[in-house]
């Protein structure tokens, strides 16, 4: 399926995507920029493919993320994918349980070898 995918032979197609870093790079320019392996919808756009260079080579992190944000409007003015859903993880622990790292990014992933139990 992924093969397929990513070769085009699909012309719709549901697909999943994590980051793995809390960096704007990791969605728009992995999902979006012609040159990238991952632009799985085929998405073209000269302006966006710009920007996202641009944001790239920024060392100034606001002009960085006004970059990004400039090449986010673009796209979802295009529309090239559509999100159906977003998965939201919820997590309980009893008070004794301690050490406890959630990833902020909306992992699932917990590192289990830091916790430990107060009782």
């Amino acid at each position: 399926f992924n093969s397929q995918v990513y070769e085009g032979k699909f012309p719709i197609f549901r697909y999943s995507w994590v980051a793995d870093l809390p960096e704007p790079d990791n969605f728009l320019y992995r999902l979006f920029h012609s040159q990238s392996r991952n632009n799985m919808t085929r998405y073209r756009n000269d302006r966006v493919d710009h920007l996202l260079d641009q944001a790239r080579a920024e060392q100034i992190y606001l002009k960085r993320i006004d970059l990004y944000r400039q090449a986010e409007k673009l796209i979802m003015e295009d529309a090239p994918l559509i999100p159906l859903s977003y998965l939201n993880y919820e997590r309980l622990f009893q008070p004794y349980v301690r050490s406890v790292e959630v990833s902020a990014l909306g992992d699932p992933y917990i590192p289990m070898r830091k916790i430990w139990l107060a009782k």
